[in-house]
């Protein structure tokens, strides 16, 4: 189609992130579709933030025909992906910088950069802690390839669902790290489960803990772990906020 032809093409010329979201929304009217607040989004929206961190999270809206959203979803997909690739490329000089800080597996930025990470978040944005339920099982059941699997698969997941504003860290082991920039968190969360039960290649769930920033992000650091593992004793596959006595 020559509206996805045009779009891509375009993505050569780009500078700047505004830009992208400028052709993103463009090509979702070309198609058919449109772009809806993550919040108010329908739940068979195509579950792929077109904002590239401007503004709040923007879901497409399918269009109603069957084969429209067939081709819809595919060009739309594709589109997403190259557009990811062109910001990839206008930051690559501060990526470069930051290789030595990325978690190998995982493609995410490792723990030696989380002090970084939260030295730069505000009062409003959001912590969350999320761990791998059971994956020691997998690790037993199948070996440490499919264990690696999991997780490399897992770091793709947040990848997808994160903003440019966000920043998703390997903590350790099987537990991750995501700094949301005053977003939803149970949106973002909703969002992740959603593309992970998609992509994941064993049936394995996480949980999660949310704590606020506010006025010291290492001490929400610690509110989250303590959230998460509440999460993780009341059932796992689900998560908890912070409540003011993990605030310590």
């Amino acid at each position: 189609m020559s509206s996805v032809l045009d779009a891509t093409r375009a993505l050569l010329w780009v500078d700047s992130a505004e830009q992208v979201a400028a052709l993103a929304a463009k090509l979702v009217t070309a198609l058919g579709g449109t772009l809806t607040p993550a919040q108010e989004a329908p739940y068979d929206c195509l579950p792929i933030d077109l904002s590239f961190g401007i503004g709040a999270p923007q879901l497409p809206t399918l269009p109603d025909d069957v084969l429209s959203r067939k081709l819809f979803e595919r060009h739309l997909v594709g589109f997403a992906r190259d557009a990811h690739q062109a910001l990839e490329l206008l930051d690559r000089p501060k990526r470069l910088a930051e290789d030595a800080s990325l978690d190998a597996l995982t493609g995410l930025a490792n723990r030696r950069m989380l002090g970084r990470a939260l030295g730069r978040v505000a009062a409003e944005d959001a912590i969350i802690m999320i761990d791998l339920d059971h994956f020691k099982g997998v690790n037993d059941a199948f070996g440490h390839d499919q264990g690696d699997r999991v997780l490399c698969e897992f770091g793709g997941a947040l990848r997808a669902t994160t903003r440019a504003a966000d920043r998703a860290v390997r903590f350790g082991g099987e537990e991750f790290v995501v700094l949301l920039a005053a977003g939803d968190p149970e949106a973002f969360l909703l969002r992740l489960r959603h593309v992970w039960e998609d992509r994941r290649p064993r049936r394995v769930t996480f949980s999660a803990g949310i704590a606020l920033a506010r006025t010291d992000p290492w001490c929400a650091l610690g509110a989250a772990d303590r959230a998460l593992y509440r999460a993780k004793d009341a059932g796992r596959d689900q998560w908890q906020w912070a409540v003011t006595d993990d605030y310590q």
